[in-house]
């Protein structure tokens, strides 16, 4: 009796993270769609980063209620790493498209998007192939990688809002003119920075898992 109950609250929370999974993937075209039709504007940007933020947490609490993806009692379990690629590189094509359109696009943020946009899709369809024939091991490395990208993503898409919250508290009846006029961009930096990071450690990895070194790196 308590062996078949354990049964179904197991199989009940691998359905439950194969849902989580499916919001992160639906929710993906509305965040480009947000960011391609009004950021850097606050309002927008607040709404992006709000739904970029629920969609990667739902990759968090996916493994948490269902277990890893190769868990055999989620159905979708495979297709975790492919909405966890389709999130971040739609979000950063985004972004990448927008800051291009303003005239604004410089290496220090095109690099490391594209680096990380490239590895995504080149990994998802090396590991597509692969997943037919072995599992992918999940690492703390990988995790460290994914950590770092979705946060960066998130601080860039939130960027113009923060950045204004920011000013507004560093701001006094003294010197409020001069922080307007010349606003901090720590927000849009520590982005830049940490997609630097990510961008190392997916390139590291990736080399890993193209060269068939699977111990060493993790999921797409």
């Amino acid at each position: 009796m308590n062996t078949s109950t354990n049964d179904k609250q197991v199989k009940t929370g691998g359905a439950f993270a194969d849902g989580l999974t499916l919001i992160r993937f639906l929710l993906t075209p509305i965040v480009m769609l947000v960011i391609l039709n009004g950021w850097p504007a606050n309002q927008m940007a607040i709404l992006a980063s709000v739904l970029f933020t629920i969609a990667a947490l739902t990759d968090i609490f996916d493994d948490l209620t269902g277990g890893a993806s190769t868990s055999r009692d989620r159905s979708l379990g495979w297709f975790d790493d492919i909405a966890d690629t389709v999130l971040v590189t739609g979000s950063l094509a985004a972004m990448l498209w927008v800051v291009y359109q303003s005239g604004q696009l410089g290496w220090a943020f095109g690099v490391p998007a594209l680096v990380l946009i490239g590895r995504e899709v080149i990994v998802a369809l090396v590991k597509g192939r692969s997943l037919i024939r072995r599992e992918w091991p999940v690492t703390s490395l990988g995790n460290l990688r994914t950590f770092l990208t979705m946060l960066s993503v998130c601080l860039l898409i939130a960027s113009p809002w923060l950045t204004t919250w920011i000013d507004s508290i560093r701001a006094s009846d003294e010197n409020i003119m001069g922080i307007y006029d010349s606003n901090a961009g720590y927000v849009w930096i520590t982005g830049q920075v940490l997609l630097w990071l990510a961008a190392l450690l997916s390139v590291y990895t990736g080399i890993q898992i193209l060269f068939g070194k699977s111990s060493a790196a993790n999921d797409a």
